[in-house]
């Protein structure tokens, strides 16, 4: 159990969630031939829960001493996990994924390709040993690589697949994935934020320079805030502008994404607990649960469409 703590086994099953909904969901729909076979698909989905897996132990490894002020009853680095061993798990996780990675970029022809996962898991110890101490850069990072993960299964899918492949309804296709990875990307930000909110005191002793400690809490909260109601506003045109014709759909995504994110951008205007900060972190974690489970529908609305 302390394991599955240390790599966040609930956050991996999202992350296994989101790329299987791209792939079965969002193009079952359009018929489209995919490139990789189902074990092809299985080296993808390990490589990207493997690194993200490593990224979490490696940031516990160095979070350590904010940890202990931060989440006390839930740390387990020096506590129930000797660190050597978890930094030997991290090493292991980290090079396993890449492993696989390079393995699934040579069999697609691709080599290139092998970049992104050696770039995800450098830029994940980086974020870990020196961008979270940073003022917003690090919930970039962090933020850019859930997109990466979205991205990345239309990337394996659809470039490698032949020339005679329709190359206009491949960007097509393209265009409406990196919409989805957007969304996640700002959604997931405004998390990142309030969770450094969130974490102020830990961060303060462990002389973080994140953006609570260097604007404080409240001002960090309505910055937050404001990207919640601009995410909310892009989310809500691109709904109704393109999906207004299946309103199962559009009740799928206003009742359980956009509400939500207008509720957690109004509540941050004026929280000031941790635990209000906790709940609304939670909020945003179900809201883009929601929002990747509704993808089959917003494939099934498109498709229909044209």
């Amino acid at each position: 159990m302390n394991y599955l703590r240390l790599i966040r086994l609930p956050n991996l099953l999202m992350l296994v969630i989101m790329q299987c909904v791209i792939r079965y969901g969002f193009f079952k729909p359009f018929d489209v031939e995919l490139k990789l076979s189902w074990l092809g698909f299985l080296f993808l989905v390990l490589a990207t829960v493997l690194i993200a897996a490593g990224g979490y132990i490696i940031n516990d490894i160095i979070d350590v001493t904010a940890d202990k002020i931060n989440k006390p009853k839930r740390r387990t680095i020096g506590v129930s996990i000797d660190p050597k061993r978890a930094k030997f798990i991290y090493y292991l996780l980290t090079f396993v994924g890449i492993g696989f990675g390079f393995t699934l970029s040579a069999v697609v022809d691709e080599p290139l390709y092998f970049l992104i996962f050696a770039g995800t898991a450098l830029a994940l110890y980086l974020y870990s040993r020196f961008f979270r101490k940073k003022a917003l850069i690090g919930n970039v990072i962090v933020s850019f690589t859930i997109a990466i993960s979205i991205v990345i299964v239309g990337m394996f899918e659809l470039f490698p697949i032949d020339n005679d492949f329709d190359g206009d309804f491949k960007m097509f296709l393209l265009g409406f994935i990196k919409d989805i990875s957007v969304a996640a990307f700002l959604i997931n930000l405004i998390r990142e934020i309030t969770k450094d909110v969130e974490d102020i005191q830990g961060d303060h002793v462990a002389r973080y320079r994140t953006l609570p400690v260097i604007l404080g809490a409240q001002r960090t909260a309505r910055i937050a805030s404001i990207i919640g109601l601009i995410t909310l506003t892009l989310i809500s045109w691109y709904t109704f502008t393109y999906l207004y014709d299946h309103k199962i759909t559009v009740a799928v995504l206003f009742f359980g994404v956009i509400a939500p994110l207008g509720y957690v951008s109004t509540q941050l205007w004026e929280a000031d607990k941790k635990s209000q900060f906790t709940r609304l972190s939670l909020i945003l974690k179900i809201a883009m649960l929601i929002g990747i489970m509704a993808i089959p529908l917003i494939s099934h609305t498109i498709h229909n469409a044209i």
